[in-house]
Formats: structure tokens, sequence, C-alpha cells
């Protein structure tokens, strides 16, 4: 019998911490989320295309029928608000299925795809994520007026 080699010592694990607070406080943020008929079920809670089941929940509100959207928000013009994605049974790649978009306070019309959302493949714009609008910018202001 042989002497057996020294094993590494095993660090003991530490303990879980309970829940991480988020970033930024929802006081801070300004912004109440208002709950909305989902556009991919039509508020339903059912998966629209029964690809699974046709008692399948729906993937978007989780089987809910409404889904949580920070206000301001406007229509989603990529999907006109339907969730799914133009000619697919996906859901939409701006809306992620809600149907709606929340935007900044101040907006203009997307010049990129004038307001329309999508380019002319029916792909969304990329410049103002499929909501049609984008921020709009401060006016510049004389200095020393």
């Amino acid at each position: 019998m042989g002497v057996q080699p020294e094993l590494p010592r095993i660090r003991p694990v530490p303990k879980m911490v309970a829940a991480r607070k988020p970033l930024v406080p929802k006081e801070e943020i300004g912004v109440k989320p208002e709950e909305v008929k989902c556009a991919f079920c039509e508020g339903t809670g059912k998966d629209p295309f029964g690809v699974m089941s046709h008692l399948s929940s729906c993937s978007v509100c989780g089987g809910k029928g409404v889904v949580r959207v920070a206000k301001p928000y406007v229509s989603c013009r990529a999907c006109d608000g339907t969730g799914v994605q133009p000619f697919t049974r996906l859901t939409c790649l701006a809306c992620g299925g809600k149907g709606v978009i929340s935007v900044a306070q101040k907006t203009e019309t997307c010049p990129a795809c004038g307001g329309a959302g999508a380019d002319t493949e029916n792909r969304y714009c990329l410049r103002c994520h499929g909501s049609g609008v984008i921020p709009a910018k401060e006016p510049a202001t004389a200095e020393g007026s």
C-alpha cells in the first residue's frame, strides 16, 4: 500500500445572494408600465397557429392574454400591430409579438424608412427598430444670448 497523493482543497461555495436589485429603480425611470392586449394571440392566451398543439399557451404573453409595455408607446409599424412577421408564423422582430413599441417622449418620423417601420422587402428598419419614429433631436440654441 502506497501513499496516496494529497487532493487539492475545495473552496467553500459562497452563500447565494437573495434577489438582485434592478439597475435603475422604477421610480427613477418615471415610466409606469401599462397592460395591453397581446397582439400575437389577440388576447386569447393560446398559440394562434397551434404549432405545438391547439392547447399551447402564447409564447409572448405566457397565456395571460396581456403584456406589459412602458408608456408612451406606438403601434408597431413593421407588423402593423399584429405581432406577427409579415408572411410568416414568427413573432415580429421589432415588437417581439406585443404589437406596440415603447418610444421616447419627443419623436420624429424615421428618415430611413419614412415612418413605415420596414424597408421595401418587409424587413424591419434598423434605424428606428420598426417603430417608424426616432427620438427627436434637441434644437441647437445660441450660446451667450
